[in-house]
């Protein structure tokens, strides 16, 4: 728990439905209207002392953190660093937000140290000579696909039918990857964050780091791309006040953003939601539709420049509506729990399949020596959460089961598998394909190993210079 998740309240209130809303309004408005109308006034000395206990708690935490984290350190259970969960269980969600929120003080304090962090920057400049040197540079398509969840990973579900459009399951060849989110259920704007600057969303300054963003240049993938010669263009299906991400798209390096105008009528875009009746969120097929469109007339237009084309796709968002006039239901669910959002998600993931062999097989044909990735923001939340997914068996029961996604990898036309890899890898793998191996000789690159398996505080230094540079301290 942190307090900064309290940024990410805006969000959640506007993808929430109208009943919804007014519950979450009682539940805030009532309590602070009884404490208001009971409040005594002539007691006012009693009230303050009857905070002072509270008091005691924030001071420290704001005048000075380090001193709360080391007491804190000292007195309580040890931190499960890469566990919220078992932290709070170890030592309490009161004592975990406090001990949470001294921390992201103390970072930012120390950010400023970080903002000229000349080895880190030299690393990235290394690369963008590197890049420049190369010859040909192959055009890079990465789709990040919302709540994209794979059926066949329920080892617990049968299914009246495959889950996996036929034209799909031609190209993937069962060679799909599995990539770790840092989130479960939402928070798509942390795997954003992942996937394009190659460092684990640690939530250290922020519960979401994109809210944090300026718009101030950041040295993240598509930064170094553009200072490679390519042009970067970033297509969201949804409103641009998402998780801040017009000034996030901008700081990361995107030279275009494009978002439907049905949401932004003021900007440049290409892009339009169609008839959402029954369904709210960009239908995939849609959004594909129209960026191939676009991108098939720019590589025309431009055939020396390089384009990284990324696109943040919509449907599938919880709670996985579904248009059956357009989209009738095909598939049925059987297994241990029944879960209609699941029955939903399955349907949903065949037409998705179906768009995405579509976009896949008229990008091999217009841009055949480039890279194509999709991959899952994360899984969704379903009716019951992690219960659906531990009864119908998710990726066999493994440990880490939340936050284990699909991606799928074609480089030049062909489909290529990776062992289990994390998120933030995706742009090593990028920068490996377009300089054609050469950056994994210089770099560490775990993706290519039998294990992935990660120690987050290796990438601290390269996650606080990118901070840095996006608050714009």
């Amino acid at each position: 728990m942190r307090l900064t998740e309290i940024t990410e309240f805006p969000e959640m209130f506007q993808i929430a439905n109208l009943k919804i809303k007014i519950i979450i309004f009682l539940i805030f408005a009532i309590p602070l209207l009884a404490f208001f109308v009971s409040l005594n006034l002539r007691r006012l000395h009693v009230i303050l002392l009857g905070f002072s206990p509270i008091l005691a708690l924030i001071l420290p935490i704001e005048l000075c953190p380090d001193f709360f984290i080391e007491a804190f350190e000292n007195s309580q259970k040890p931190i499960i660093f890469y566990s919220d969960v078992k932290s709070v269980r170890e030592n309490g969600r009161l004592c975990m937000t406090l001990y949470n929120e001294a921390r992201r003080r103390s970072s930012i304090k120390k950010l400023s140290a970080y903002k000229g962090n000349t080895s880190i920057l030299k690393q990235f400049d290394k690369v963008i000579a590197q890049l420049n040197l190369l010859p040909v540079k192959n055009n890079v398509h990465l789709i990040v696909l919302e709540s994209f969840l794979d059926p066949e990973l329920l080892q617990g579900a049968k299914f009246s039918r495959k889950s996996t459009h036929p034209d799909f399951a031609k190209i993937i060849k069962d060679k799909g990857t599995l990539s770790l989110s840092p989130v479960f259920g939402g928070g798509t704007a942390q795997a954003e964050f992942e996937v394009l600057c190659g460092v684990p969303a640690m939530r250290e300054i922020s519960g979401v780091e994109f809210n944090v963003f300026s718009g101030a240049e950041t040295p993240c993938l598509p930064s170094i791309l553009v200072k490679a010669g390519y042009h970067t263009i970033a297509t969201n299906a949804y409103v641009p006040e998402f998780f801040n991400s017009i000034n996030a798209y901008k700081g990361l390096g995107f030279e275009k953003k494009y978002y439907p105008k049905e949401y932004a009528a003021s900007l440049e875009t290409y892009l339009s939601t169609g008839d959402l009746k029954d369904e709210k969120y960009m239908f995939d097929g849609d959004l594909l539709k129209q960026n191939l469109t676009f991108i098939t007339d720019w590589i025309k237009k431009n055939p020396g420049t390089p384009l990284f084309n990324y696109v943040m796709a919509i449907y599938g968002h919880t709670p996985n509506l579904i248009d059956t006039t357009k989209r009738p239901t095909i598939i049925e669910v059987k297994g241990a729990i029944h879960d209609e959002q699941l029955n939903r998600a399955v349907n949903q993931y065949y037409y998705r399949t179906e768009a995405l062999a579509e976009f896949i097989n008229a990008i091999f044909k217009i841009d055949p020596k480039s890279l194509i990735i999709l991959v899952s923001d994360h899984i969704p939340p379903l009716v019951y959460g992690p219960i659906t997914y531990n009864k119908l068996n998710y990726v066999n029961g493994d440990k880490n089961f939340m936050y284990i996604n699909r991606a799928f990898f074609f480089e030049n036309g062909h489909i290529v598998k990776y062992n289990t890899i994390n998120h933030f890898e995706i742009p090593h793998i990028i920068l490996n394909y377009i300089t054609q191996g050469t950056y994994c000789k210089e770099h560490p690159c775990s993706f290519q190993k039998q294990s992935s398996a990660i120690v987050k505080i290796d990438y601290k230094d390269l996650y606080m210079t990118i901070m840095a540079h996006a608050i714009d301290l």
